[in-house]
């Protein structure tokens, strides 16, 4: 009766451990470092540089453009989507900046890309590859 008892135990404690690990949802890919972005807008194409500091699933760094550095803040998911924020100040206007995405990998090796609300400033679709530097 006990080596019955000891073996339910142990393909209970089993099955919990394998319920658990399948509910896990796996970390998100590290996106870490420089990204050097390049948008493509109605107006014409801008290049900026992008630094990502990711913790888990959340994003800090900086957004480097035309009208100087500021922070951004957003996340990344397990599935690979990214959204991020930015708040510039362009020629004295506040202008929020909205970025979603996914991490992907083309010939060239992996690649951030996605769309893009720039407040007044229209939609943009952008394209940022590590900065290897």
């Amino acid at each position: 009766m006990t080596r019955v008892l000891a073996v339910v135990f142990v393909i209970a404690a089993a099955a919990t451990a394998f319920a658990q690990g399948a509910q896990k949802t796996p970390d998100p890919v590290g996106i870490t470092g420089k990204w050097a972005m390049t948008m493509e807008m109605e107006v014409g194409t801008a290049t900026t540089a992008l630094v990502f500091k990711q913790e888990g699933e959340k994003l800090t760094g900086t957004y480097t453009g035309r009208y100087g550095t500021y922070p951004l803040a957003g996340k990344i998911d397990s599935k690979n989507q990214i959204e991020f924020v930015v708040t510039i100040s362009a020629e004295g206007t506040e202008t929020l900046m909205s970025f979603w995405g996914e991490l992907a990998t083309i010939a060239t090796g992996e690649v951030l890309r996605g769309g893009a609300n720039l407040g007044g400033m229209g939609e943009a679709s952008w394209l940022a590859k590590r900065d290897k530097k």
